[in-house]
C-alpha cells in the first residue's frame, strides 16, 4: 500500500511542472501609431515587455519543440507589429 501511495505522489509531483507550464496570453491589440497618444504607446510597450518576459519564462519550462516555436513566432509577430506602429507614431509626431 505504501508503495502505491509513494508512486501516486511521485507521479503527481512529476506532472506538476507540465501543468504549470502554460503559454502567456498575448496582448489583445496593438494601437494605431498614427493616431495613438504617447501615453497609450508607452502603456502598450510596458504590456509587451511584460508579455516578452512571460514568454521567456514559458520557454524555460516547455519541452514540446512545436509549442516552443509557436510561442517564439507569436512573440516575434507581436513585436514586429508593435515596432511598425512605433515607427508610424514617430513619423506622425516628428520623433
Amino acid at each position: 500500500m505504501k508503495l502505491k501511495s509513494a508512486a501516486a505522489v511521485l507521479s503527481l509531483l512529476a506532472g506538476a511542472p507540465a501543468l504549470a507550464c502554460t503559454p502567456p496570453q498575448a496582448p489583445s491589440s496593438i494601437p494605431d501609431g498614427k493616431t495613438a497618444g504617447k501615453e497609450v504607446m508607452l502603456a502598450k510597450k510596458k504590456e509587451i515587455d511584460r508579455y516578452k518576459r512571460l514568454v521567456e519564462e514559458y520557454l524555460t519550462c516547455e519541452v514540446n519543440a512545436v509549442r516552443t516555436q509557436n510561442a517564439q513566432a507569436e512573440l516575434e509577430r507581436i513585436a514586429n507589429r508593435f515596432n511598425a506602429e512605433v515607427r508610424a507614431f514617430r513619423a506622425a509626431n516628428g520623433d
